[in-house]
């Protein structure tokens, strides 16, 4: 399949056996994506203990000295009434040191979940599905092969017919042969737009990264 797609482009055993060592590491990653969680409902309860824990943060923030609301001073009040009665406290000071430790454990806790809760939302696809990194992967062989080869991977869409084209789209329908049938594109059209999704990802990436590639 090398050579039909790349006629005179020389592959040797040894950049056929990678080749295939490539291949089965990303249908490993796609076996390791497809049994992920789905993310969104993880980035939204991380973030809803967030916004909850900052509320408290702030409320007991008025066990503190200077300006406060007046109910969250009678909150803090209180429960520092309540948790002095505590034998295990024993005293207003000991609670007061109670509340101060927990308002700030709760600020630390509440910015690590928005932290947590915003990387979680970035690995997520517009379905809310993690990305398919797997498909980044594979563009990123095909476009090595074609670079190798000295081959112009061209992906294209004609303006009249709509119908896609290109060497890469053909070398993507023929290699997702090699593939597990799950991850094989039900037609020219997803595979397309699997491929131009991936080239836009792995750019983006390289612009970060540049040393990367």
């Amino acid at each position: 399949m090398l050579a039909k797609l790349c006629p005179g482009g020389g592959f040797s055993e040894p950049n056929t056996e990678e080749f295939y060592r490539r291949l089965g590491r990303i249908i490993g990653q796609w076996s390791a994506e497809r049994d992920r969680p789905d993310i969104s409902p993880l980035a939204k309860t991380i973030a809803t203990i967030g916004s909850d824990l900052d509320a408290v943060a702030k409320i007991l923030k008025a066990n503190e000295t200077g300006a406060h609301e007046p109910q969250d001073v009678e909150v803090v009040s209180q429960l520092a009434i309540i948790l002095a009665l505590d034998p295990e406290v024993g005293s207003r000071r000991q609670a007061d040191k109670l509340i101060a430790s927990l308002q700030t454990d709760a600020a630390k806790v509440a910015h690590a979940c928005l932290v947590a809760a915003h990387d979680l939302n970035q690995m997520v696809g517009e379905s809310g599905r993690p990305q398919s990194e797997w498909y980044d992967e594979f563009t990123a062989l095909l476009l090595e092969v074609a670079e190798t080869a000295g081959v112009e991977p061209r992906l294209n869409k004609d303006r009249i017919s709509g119908e896609r084209g290109g060497w890469l789209l053909d070398a993507a329908q023929l290699i997702e042969t090699f593939l597990n049938p799950k991850m094989r594109s039900p037609s020219a059209e997803a595979c397309g737009k699997r491929l131009e999704r991936s080239k836009t990802r792995l750019t983006q990436k390289h612009r970060q990264n540049p040393s990367s590639v």
